[in-house]
């Protein structure tokens, strides 16, 4: 009789087990969608406001090119008239690529390419000026593409890190500081899976009022969370995400030394 409660014992905790391990996959697997389907509402906001402002940006950048051509360009140059309009042309071209959507890296040098060819042609000293003039705009315009996230450098993934060109300031201002909090930190995972409101986050927190509002200006003026409107709930920025995958690759490589 004791060996047969034994065995029965032994049956439900192995089955217990099973289900425990069950109910965590299941969490686990839950998280992962939340993440990916928080991800992709981020992207589709970023896809709405690029189309809303597409057509001013394209506008923008087709005026700033011929205003800097018209007034930086060398003045008194035989070439300038053709130069200026050359160049205004180019660059009203590249600009246009802005509201096309995704851009491959191959076109990008296509134009990279291009200017290096027409500099090749250069006939006096003065045509460094107008020529830096043009490669500022462009690399400008690039710039833009990327903060769009509508180009990316080929392989830049994959590119080696130059740690020399850490800002200690700025990255110590716009992203150590905003994490090094426990109830930050905190918050920012939880808005990784769903948006969640000011009550909900006080729950989370244990932060009452100014303490919690305190903390949720810190993220905001960041970059790190959105708020949809003046009493709307919180949602994760594709900053705050990226930081909250950082540190996850930083705490796995440590923790495997």
């Amino acid at each position: 009789m004791e060996i047969a409660n034994e065995n029965s014992e032994t049956y439900y905790r192995e089955e217990l087990h099973s289900i425990k391990e069950e109910v965590t996959s299941l969490r686990n697997e839950f998280s992962r969608f939340l993440q990916k389907a928080n991800q992709q509402h981020i992207e589709g906001m970023i896809e709405e406001m690029r189309k809303s402002f597409m057509r001013p940006m394209v506008d923008y950048l087709c005026e700033d090119a011929s205003d800097r051509m018209h007034t930086r360009m060398t003045a008194d140059c035989g070439m300038r008239d053709f130069c200026e309009k050359a160049f205004r042309d180019l660059l009203h071209e590249t600009a246009g690529l802005v509201g096309r959507g995704r851009i491959e890296a191959e076109t990008i040098k296509l134009y990279r390419d291009k200017l290096e060819e027409v500099k090749k042609e250069a006939k006096t000293s003065n045509c460094s000026k107008c020529f830096s003039e043009v490669t500022d705009l462009f690399e400008k315009q690039v710039k833009l593409m990327r903060s769009l996230q509508i180009y990316e450098e080929k392989d830049e993934e994959n590119q080696k890190i130059d740690i020399s060109e850490i800002e200690p300031e700025k990255l110590v201002t716009e992203v150590c500081e905003p994490v090094a909090n426990r109830q930050r930190l905190l918050m920012l995972k939880a808005l990784s899976g769903e948006s969640k409101t000011f009550s909900e986050l006080s729950k989370l927190t244990g932060l009452r009022g100014g303490n919690l509002l305190f903390h949720l200006q810190k993220l905001l003026e960041t970059g790190m969370i959105l708020q949809r409107n003046e009493r709307g709930d919180y949602i994760i920025t594709r900053k705050g995400y990226s930081t909250l995958q950082g540190l996850s690759r930083i705490y796995s490589e440590i923790e495997n030394e």
